[in-house]
């Protein structure tokens, strides 16, 4: 009898655990459905990268996330022409073949949407090793915001897909 009374405290308090803990989680929503998620570390960089649909040259973007928000650091690009600035953030370069618009410190809000093209093969890169290539023609939002811990376990143990 004494097992059951420590598994059902035990039970009880991964229940209350999971239900109450949030967690900070970065998500990559397609067409208002979580098909990303991750937990945020301080400081969490990602990109978007995309073939410029006139200039048929990649563009990148970086982003960090930090206190509960997106903020623009940076973006680069192979070549200056349509819509691009001439001077953005507190130091233009060029390296590698890129030009790099860096300190650009922007703050975009907890969230991020953007749509992808049919010809522009975006990509988004979440730390150093993950790149997700999305689909052509698609609504998407990047967002930061607390999770509570069973929301994340479900989507991880779903294959980190799914509706919630």
């Amino acid at each position: 009898m004494k097992i059951y009374y420590v598994f059902l405290i035990g039970v009880c308090t991964i229940f209350l655990f999971s239900v109450f803990y949030t967690f900070e989680a970065f998500t990559l929503s397609k067409e208002e459905k979580i098909e990303i998620v991750h937990l945020t570390n301080p400081e969490q960089e990602f990109r978007i990268r995309w073939e410029h649909s006139v200039e048929k040259e990649d563009w990148e973007e970086r982003f960090i996330v930090q206190d509960g928000g997106i903020t623009l650091t940076e973006t680069r690009f192979k070549t200056f022409g349509a819509g691009v600035p001439h001077n953005t953030g507190e130091d233009t370069y060029v390296r590698d073949g890129w030009v790099y618009m860096d300190g650009i410190h922007q703050p975009i809000g907890s969230s991020l949407a953007f749509r992808t093209g049919e010809t522009t093969e975006h990509r988004l890169s979440y730390g150093k090793d993950i790149t997700y290539q999305l689909d052509e023609k698609t609504a998407y939002q990047v967002s930061v915001n607390r999770m509570p811990a069973w929301k994340f376990i479900v989507l991880k143990w779903q294959g980190w897909k799914g509706e919630l």
